[in-house]
């Protein structure tokens, strides 16, 4: 009887009983997958958004649509959109940031605060790119074959990061180097040629400020050279002289990452002088050489040479490039801040940066040619 009793009283009380009283309803949401942000001519900062519907009544297949504001803030163009919508705006956390160029030249972080500052905008999984041109032109698109966009945007970042052209960053990963005076960082640099949306490398950055790229051809060397890779890496080099429209004077070789060495040492000469000793050592397997001859030891010796070559003075260039931009993507001045703090508080790092000598090597080590021999 005790227990019956008890129980009714237990069911009493849920009928009095509320549901939580910060629930956040996203019926009537509207999710945003894809943003760009542009100067206007006027100097106004323009904001063109992707609002993805995929509610069932469309079949199974999602829909956009595209609205755009603009405002003195990144703050003031979103609300200026949310005018023109109906229910609230919801960012997809595995959705895409675009700047265009001309903003990312001037100081990127004013238009990223707001973000790290809403506790419910997602940030882990947000991609972030830059832009040769107007970035809302590429969301104005729509779509791309059979992708909407956004997601289109967000799969060829995160599979050119899988291959090594794009260094793997998000959101979340942005915020540490922007605000640490030892280190920069560098993001995806896109472009849109007619109804493409292609690769065009990687920006570099100073500080919070665009101040140069490299090529899509240097993106793999650089993301090894950074220590930061994901599964594979793969190159093509001119090894023979003779016209470029011969397939047979290039040779294609891909790394195995997880046998990739790399090690890297700054130290400070009793003069002040700063010097990095940077070295590689990637085993590589042929995929790809019409000349073959591959099975005489002989021919794989001067192929490791001629290749550690070519790749040693590629490094030096990229080196060189994020030099005179500025960028210490290698975090540098945060091993002197790490180690060598006296050294780090006498200098003028961004003056001293240029002056660093960097020692490079890297040694290509041919482990496999596929199955042809």
């Amino acid at each position: 009887m005790k227990k019956r009793s008890r129980a009714l009283g237990m069911l009493a009380l849920l009928i009095f009983t509320t549901g939580c009283w910060d629930q956040d309803s996203l019926r009537d949401a509207r999710l945003a997958n894809a943003t760009a942000y542009d100067f206007t001519p006027e100097g106004m900062l323009k904001q063109t958004l992707e609002i993805v519907d995929d509610s069932q009544g469309n079949q199974g297949k999602s829909t956009n649509e595209i609205h755009s504001g603009t405002g003195n803030s990144l703050r003031q163009s979103t609300d200026k959109i949310r005018a023109k919508v109906t229910g609230d705006i919801r960012y997809f956390k595995y959705g895409v940031i675009l700047y265009s160029e001309s903003v990312a030249r001037k100081d990127l972080y004013p238009y990223l605060d707001v973000m790290y500052r809403e506790p419910d905008h997602p940030t882990s999984h947000v991609k972030i790119a830059i832009v040769d041109g107007l970035a809302g032109e590429i969301i104005e698109q729509k779509s791309i074959g059979s992708l909407l966009i956004g997601e289109f945007i967000a799969k060829k970042i995160r599979s050119l990061e899988k291959m090594c052209v794009f260094p793997e960053m998000t959101l979340e990963t942005l915020l540490p180097p922007m605000l640490d005076p030892g280190q920069d960082f560098a993001l995806p640099y896109l472009s849109k040629e007619g109804e493409d949306v292609i690769a065009r490398g990687i920006a570099l950055f100073h500080g919070q400020r665009f101040t140069g790229n490299l090529d899509t051809e240097q993106g793999a060397l650089y993301v090894l050279m950074t220590g930061k890779w994901k599964k594979t890496a793969r190159f093509v080099k001119r090894i023979h002289s003779g016209p470029a429209s011969d397939v047979q004077n290039f040779i294609t070789y891909q790394t195995n990452n997880q046998n990739v060495k790399r090690h890297l040492a700054v130290k400070v000469q009793r003069d002040g002088q700063i010097d990095v000793n940077l070295s590689l050592k990637l085993p590589v397997t042929i995929v790809e050489y019409a000349r073959d001859h591959l099975q005489d030891k002989a021919n794989v010796h001067r192929l490791n040479d001629q290749l550690s070559e070519i790749m040693t003075k590629d490094a030096e260039e990229i080196i060189r490039t994020l030099q005179k931009s500025g960028c210490d993507a290698f975090g540098i001045g945060r091993q002197l801040i790490a180690h060598h703090p006296a050294v780090w508080k006498s200098v003028d790092w961004n003056k001293e940066y240029p002056n660093v000598r960097f020692h490079t090597q890297v040694t290509v080590d041919i482990v496999g040619n596929g199955i042809l021999n």
